[in-house]
């Protein structure tokens, strides 16, 4: 194992690992310990060496990713690495085999990385530093070590889902899967500068009135403490607390924070004349509305006879899954059932051309759905 964080290293191993037809990918992010996440390592690993790569010293990772992204690469869970990455630099991989898909799709009961090292390697994979500061320097030995095992054992992984996708006539699936994945990721546009509504967290919908207005309000102080402390803010105070706050300042107009009986210690301690302050600016304010999310597809008014293909399609899931000992998710998502019940395409072609199923998820349940739609 290679720790790379100096440029001539770093030549030396770009050069190495782009002379590889393939590699195994993984990152390492400090979204746990920091206000704003940055890719803090990136994992790589050829057929002789493993590379744990820092990020946070100069080094010309664009070309170096550029390039990367033209091999076969292999990844455990890749969305998230994907999306770190194409954060970090120009990063559009073109094939991948991601071993949790694969996991999925053979129907294994557990899908995590340890889980398949035991599985395929025979070993216990330590999950002890999990929750490591990755932007810590210096890092211990014991960290590299850990960051490194991550992409180390997904070959030989691979290899052997790959035989068992194929004896089950799944390989295809698998690709298609992928397939889909990056090509969603590849659709994504940048983070939006717009955050308007990020306010609305869980719970917030079931707020009314000035109670909506002191939530976006104790949200706006939370974000402003978390980046000048530079911690993510869920360290700062709870999205749950922040909504009970709200529910309460709506309820006890004018009272202290400090009187609400279940308020966290730091609530009634360390933030309680700020929190007041939060509270007296926002009584003032005008009242706060919630901004409903952008639909995917149009709005439609469900008839009986909608809500009877919608359930049969479900049985029909439930029936194939059960068959294939698959998570019925794969086969179709609550969200795909819906489109195809808007859409009601009249035929398998008619069904291909809109690109609701995947050509395998066609293969198995394709038939009976347009049964459920023609019956």
């Amino acid at each position: 194992m290679i720790f790379v964080d100096k440029p001539e290293a770093f030549a030396e191993a770009s050069k190495k690992i782009l002379a590889s037809s393939w590699a195994a990918v993984d990152t390492e992010a400090d979204s746990l310990h920091h206000y704003s996440e940055k890719l803090s390592l990136l994992q790589v690993s050829i057929s002789d060496e493993d590379y744990v790569i820092d990020p946070l010293t100069p080094l010309p990772l664009s070309e170096f990713l550029l390039k990367l992204s033209e091999k076969d690469l292999i990844f455990h869970a890749a969305d998230s690495d994907v999306r770190l990455l194409k954060k970090a630099c120009p990063f559009s991989p073109k094939k991948v085999f991601d071993t949790m898909i694969a996991a999925q799709i053979l129907g294994y009961p557990k899908i995590g990385l340890a889980d398949l090292a035991e599985r395929h390697c025979g070993l216990k994979l330590s999950k002890a530093e999990q929750k490591a500061d990755w932007s810590g320097r210096p890092l211990e030995a014991k960290l590299i070590a850990y960051a490194a095992n991550d992409t180390h054992y997904l070959k030989t992984i691979s290899d052997a889902m790959r035989e068992e996708l194929r004896g089950l006539g799944r390989l295809d699936w698998h690709s298609q899967q992928c397939a889909k994945l990056l090509e969603t990721l590849e659709a994504l546009k940048p983070e939006e500068t717009d955050r308007s509504a990020a306010w609305q967290i869980k719970g917030a919908k079931n707020l009314k009135g000035k109670a909506l207005t002191f939530l976006k309000e104790f949200w706006g102080w939370r974000e402003m403490m978390a980046e000048q402390r530079d911690k993510p803010p869920f360290k700062i105070l709870n999205s749950e607390y922040l909504v009970q706050m709200a529910e309460w300042a709506a309820q006890n107009p004018g009272m202290d924070i400090g009187d609400w009986k279940t308020a966290p210690r730091n609530v009634k301690g360390e933030h309680r004349s700020a929190l007041n302050a939060v509270i007296s600016k926002a009584q003032t304010l005008p009242q706060a509305v919630l901004e409903l999310p952008k639909r995917k597809f149009p709005k439609v008014k469900w008839t009986d006879k909608e809500n009877q293909i919608l359930n049969e399609f479900k049985t029909t899931r439930e029936k194939f899954a059960a068959e294939l000992k698959l998570n019925a998710s794969l086969i179709a998502t609550n969200a795909t059932l819906e489109n195809l019940a808007i859409q009601k395409p009249k035929d398998l072609e008619q069904m291909k051309r809109s690109g609701i199923l995947l050509p395998w998820q066609m293969d198995v349940a394709g038939q009976e759905f347009l049964k459920v739609l023609n019956a």
